[in-house]
C-alpha cells in the first residue's frame, strides 16, 4: 500500500506562515554589551567596573547594536494618577529586578520610561502629599535582598536579622558605614580568634576510612551511662528519637560485644555528644565525636535505609542545630537534611504504616515518631535560616503518633520502666504530639510566606489564630501555662510551644509592616507586634532563671526567637516614636517612654546572658554586639531636649560606635586572658615515669601544663585529671578504654608549645582552666571573669 498525501496541499504546510510570524521576545539587558561579548561578569553599573578598567566607559551600553539598527517601539508614558484614585503597582516590589538606565540618557528626567521602583517611590511621595488618600499596603515580603554590586545576601522574613534592615543604626553597622569602620575591623579580628579557639581538633583515629573504628571512640561504661542519663533527662525529652529501655538494652549488647554494627555504636556516640553540649568543658569533645560519626555516615554500611540509620541522621541534625547557636554554620544542615529526606523517602516514612503489612505495631509507632521529629527539625531549620519549607504535607498520609507506651506494643523490645519514668514518658510523648500538630499548622503557612504570590497578612494571621485555638484546646494539662510545674524540662516544653506561636505571629505581622512607610493606621498592628515580642522575651527570661541545664537548652533552642523579638521590639519603638513626632500631642509620650523602660531591661538581661556566651562562637559574639548597640540606641530614644535631625543622628551613631568599640575591646581582652598558657602548682599534678617506684616531683614553683609525660593521673587531693576535667577521686583516667582520652595520644594532646596551636588548644576546655577557676603563675586562683569591665558599660 502506497502512502499518499492527496488530501493535502502546499497551503496546508504554510498555513502558520500566512497568519504572520510571531514577534520575538525582547529581553531586558542585565549586563552591558561589552561584558556580554567578552563573557565577563558585569556589576550592572553605568559605566560598569569592567569597562572602567578597560578604559572604555563611553562604550558601556545596555543595548545591542542590532537594537539600535531596528526601529524602536514606542513606549507608553507614565500617566500621573488621578487625585481621587490611588495607584496600584502591577508587581510587588520584591519581584522587580533592578535594570540600570541606558547610558545614552544623561539624567533621570531624560529617560523615556521610569523603572518600576521609581514608579513606586513617586506614587508614595504623591500619596504622602494627599492626606485623603490611603496608600496601598504591599503584600507580605518574604525575601529581603541586601548587598552591593559584587555581593548579594538574602535574608528571609523569618530570619532573626530581618528587622535590622529597617533600623538605621544597625543597618549602617552591618552595611559597613564609615562610623563603624574601626569597630568592624576589630570585630573581624575577634571573629578570627573565635574561629581558631572553637575549631575542632583533628580526629584521634582514622574513623573516616573504616567504620569499625568507631568502637575505639566509645567511652567507659560508667561514663557512658552518666552521659546517657544526662541525655534522656534533657534533649531526650524534647526529641523522641530514641526509646530509652530499648536503647539501654542495645548499649548492653554493644559493650558485651554482641552488637558490632557501626549504626548502633553511632547512636551511642551521638547521644553522648548531645549530652556534652550542656557542659562547656566537654562541648568540643562531644562535637568531635559527632564529627567522627558524620564522616562514617556516607560509607556503605549506612546506605541501607532502616530505622537505625534514620535515628543516626536525626541525632546529627539535633547536634548541628545546637552547635549553630554558637557558630556561623547553620547551613551545614542542608546536605544532612537532603540525605535524611532521601532515606525517609526510600523507607516510606511519610506514608501510613498500615500500607506496610510486614511492619509490626512497635516499629509502626516508631516510624510515626521519627517522621514527626523530622518535620519539627526541618521546619525549625527553615524558620531559623529564613528559607522555604520544602515538605509537602498534602503528599504525606502518615498519621500523628499515638499517646501509647511502646512497652505495651512490644514488651520484648526493652525493660520495664518504673512508674515515675513511665509517667514522664507519657508527658514527653504528649509534647511530641503537640509539637507535631504545631508543625502541621506552621508548615503550609511558611510555604505561603515564601511563595511567589504571598497571601495577605490578615489571612495568615486569621489562619494562625484558628489553628492555635484548636491546638490549645487539645493540649493536656501538663503543657498548659497554668500548670505551674516544678519540672524545668516541662516548663521548657510549654515555652517551646507558646514561643513558637508568638514568634510566627510576629513573623506574619512583620511581613506586612517592614519596608512600608509609617502611618497612623499601623499603630494597632505595632501594638500587637509589641505584645508578641515582649511575651517571648518574658518567657525566655523565665527559662534562664531555672536550672543551668534548662538555661543552656533555652539559649541553644530559642536564641533566634529571643533575638528576633528583641530586634523587632527596637524597630517597633522607633516606628512609634516616628508616628508620635508626626503629630502634635498635648500630653507627654507616655506609651513610648514606658515601652523604652521595658525594652531596656530586656536588652540588659539578654546582653548579660550573651556576654557570658560570646566566646563560644562567632554568632554568639555577633548577637552580643547587636544587643549592646540596640541597648545604646534604645536608651537614647524619648530623651528630653533631643530633636530629630543631624544632631540626633550624630548622637545615635557616635554612641553606638563607641559602645561597639568598647564591647569588642572587652571581649578581645577577655579572650586573651582565656588564651594565656596555664601554669599549674606542683601540688595538683604528679608525674610518673615508666619505671615503678620512680616519680618525678617538682620541688617549688610551677610547670606548664603542656609538659611531656608518659602517664597522667588525678591528684588525690584535688581530683583534677587530664584536660582539666574534674573527676572523682576514685576514678582513674589512665584506665580509659577509648583512645579519645587514653594515654596513646598524649603526645598529640599536650604539645610543648601551647601558643603555636591556637586552633586546637585556644580555649579553657583543653587545659587552661581547672574546674571553675583559672590560675596565674604561682597558683593564685582567679575567677574566669575577674578582669572583665563589662558592667561599667551599663
Amino acid at each position: 500500500m502506497t502512502l499518499t498525501f492527496s488530501n493535502l496541499s502546499a497551503d496546508t504546510f504554510e498555513a502558520h506562515l500566512k497568519a504572520g510570524r510571531k514577534r520575538p521576545r525582547v529581553r531586558e539587558a542585565v549586563s552591558c554589551w561589552q561584558c556580554r561579548t567578552r563573557k565577563t561578569k558585569c556589576d550592572r553599573e553605568s559605566p560598569c567596573s569592567q569597562c572602567k578598567h578597560r578604559g572604555i566607559p563611553s562604550e558601556c551600553i545596555y543595548s545591542t547594536p542590532k537594537d539600535h539598527q531596528t526601529t524602536p517601539r514606542p513606549r507608553l508614558r507614565v500617566k500621573k494618577p488621578s487625585p481621587a484614585v490611588s495607584p496600584r503597582p502591577s508587581h510587588s516590589p520584591q519581584t522587580q529586578a533592578h535594570t540600570p538606565p541606558d547610558s545614552s540618557c544623561s539624567s533621570r528626567e531624560d529617560t523615556p520610561e521610569l523603572s518600576p521602583i521609581s514608579q513606586i517611590i513617586e506614587q508614595q511621595q504623591q500619596q504622602q502629599q494627599e492626606p485623603n488618600v490611603r496608600p496601598t499596603l504591599p503584600p507580605i515580603r518574604a525575601m529581603v535582598f541586601e548587598g552591593s554590586a559584587r555581593k548579594t545576601r538574602m535574608v528571609g522574613l523569618s530570619h532573626w536579622l530581618a528587622p535590622c534592615n529597617e533600623m538605621m543604626v544597625l543597618k549602617a553597622m552591618l552595611d559597613r558605614s564609615p562610623e563603624f569602620h574601626p569597630s568592624r575591623k576589630a570585630f573581624a579580628e575577634l571573629k578570627t580568634q573565635l574561629r581558631a579557639i572553637n575549631a575542632l581538633p583533628p580526629a584521634l583515629a582514622p574513623v573516616g576510612t573504616d567504620s569499625s573504628l568507631l568502637r575505639l571512640l566509645l567511652l567507659e561504661r560508667q561514663e557512658c551511662d552518666e552521659w546517657m542519663q544526662q541525655y534522656f533527662a534533657t534533649y531526650g525529652r524534647i526529641y523522641g528519637i530514641l526509646d530509652q529501655p530499648a536503647f539501654i538494652k542495645d548499649i548492653d549488647g554493644i559493650y558485651a560485644g554482641t552488637l558490632t554494627h557501626p549504626v548502633h555504636v553511632s547512636k551511642v556516640l551521638l547521644a553522648n555528644a548531645i549530652a556534652m553540649q550542656n557542659t562547656e568543658s566537654d562541648r568540643l569533645r562531644g562535637r568531635r565525636l559527632a564529627q567522627a560519626v558524620e564522616a562514617c555516615v556516607h560509607t556503605s554500611l549506612f546506605q541501607k535505609p532502616c530505622v537505625g540509620v534514620v535515628q543516626v541522621l536525626l541525632l546529627l541534625m539535633v547536634i548541628k542545630t545546637i552547635s549553630a547557636s554558637d557558630t556561623d554554620k547553620m547551613y551545614d544542615i542542608m546536605s544532612l537534611m537532603g540525605l535524611t529526606s532521601q532515606v525517609m523517602s526510600n523507607m516510606g516514612l511519610h506514608r501510613d504504616p498500615k500500607l506496610f503489612p510486614e511492619v509490626i505495631p512497635y516499629y509502626a509507632e516508631v516510624r510515626k515518631r521519627l517522621w514527626a521529629c523530622y518535620l519539627r527539625l526541618n521546619l525549625d531549620y527553615c524558620i531559623r535560616s529564613g528559607t522555604q519549607f520544602n515538605i509537602r504535607l498534602d503528599e504525606s498520609d502518615c498519621p500523628l503518633p499515638t499517646p501509647i507506651s511502646l512497652r505495651t506494643l512490644d514488651p520484648a523490645s526493652g525493660g520495664v520502666l518504673d512508674q515515675v519514668l513511665e509517667k514522664q514518658a507519657e508527658k514527653d510523648n504528649a509534647f511530641a504530639i503537640a509539637s507535631a500538630k504545631l508543625a502541621r499548622i506552621l508548615g503550609p503557612l511558611q510555604q505561603g510566606l515564601y511563595s511567589p504570590i504571598p497571601p495577605a497578612s490578615a489571612d495568615v494571621q486569621s489562619r494562625l489564630r484558628t489553628g492555635f485555638k484548636s491546638l490549645l484546646d487539645e493540649l493536656p494539662p501538663a503543657l498548659r501555662q497554668s500548670s505551674n510545674s516544678s519540672d524545668g524540662i516541662e516548663v521548657l516544653q510549654q515555652s517551646l510551644i507558646s514561643i513558637s506561636m508568638n514568634s510566627f505571629l510576629s513573623i506574619a505581622s512583620l511581613g506586612a509592616t517592614l519596608g512600608t512607610p509609617a502611618e497612623a493606621a499601623q499603630r494597632s498592628q505595632l501594638m500587637e507586634l509589641w505584645d508578641n515580642g515582649t511575651s517571648v522575651l518574658h518567657q525566655f527570661e523565665k527559662l534562664c532563671g531555672l536550672t543551668p541545664e534548662v538555661r543552656e537548652m533555652a539559649c541553644q533552642l530559642l536564641w533566634t526567637d529571643a533575638a528576633r523579638s528583641a530586634l523587632s521590639s527596637c524597630w517597633i519603638l522607633g516606628r512609634l516614636r516616628q508616628l508620635d513626632n508626626s503629630r502634635i500631642l498635648s500630653h507627654p509620650q507616655q506609651t513610648g517612654c514606658i515601652f523604652r523602660e521595658i525594652l531596656t531591661k530586656s536588652l540588659e538581661f539578654l546582653s548579660s546572658i550573651w556576654q557570658s556566651r560570646y566566646h563560644l562562637g562567632v554568632v554568639a559574639a555577633k548577637l552580643n554586639m547587636l544587643l549592646m548597640v540596640s541597648y545604646n540606641v534604645t536608651s537614647n530614644l524619648y530623651t528630653d531636649g533631643v530633636e530629630d535631625g543631624a544632631t540626633f543622628r550624630h548622637k545615635l551613631f557616635a554612641g553606638a560606635a563607641a559602645a561597639a568599640e568598647r564591647l569588642i575591646a572587652d571581649m578581645k581582652y577577655d579572650l586573651q586572658q582565656r588564651q594565656q598558657p596555664l601554669s599549674v602548682p606542683t601540688t595538683l599534678v604528679t608525674m610518673h615515669s615508666d619505671s615503678p617506684g620512680s616519680s618525678l616531683t617538682l620541688e617549688s614553683g610551677s610547670f606548664p601544663m603542656a609538659a611531656a609525660a608518659t602517664t597522667w593521673a588525678p591528684s588525690p587531693s584535688s581530683g583534677v585529671g587530664m584536660l582539666g576535667i574534674g573527676v572523682p577521686v576514685s576514678e582513674s583516667i589512665s584506665g580509659a578504654s577509648t583512645p579519645l582520652l587514653g594515654h596513646d595520644f598524649l603526645a598529640l594532646d599536650f604539645p610543648t608549645d601551647v601558643l603555636s596551636y591556637p586552633s586546637m588548644f585556644g580555649n579553657n576546655d583543653f587545659g587552661f582552666s581547672l574546674g571553675d577557676v583559672m590560675y596565674q603563675g604561682g597558683g593564685a586562683a582567679l575567677s574566669p571573669y575577674a578582669d572583665q569591665s563589662i558592667n561599667s558599660m551599663w
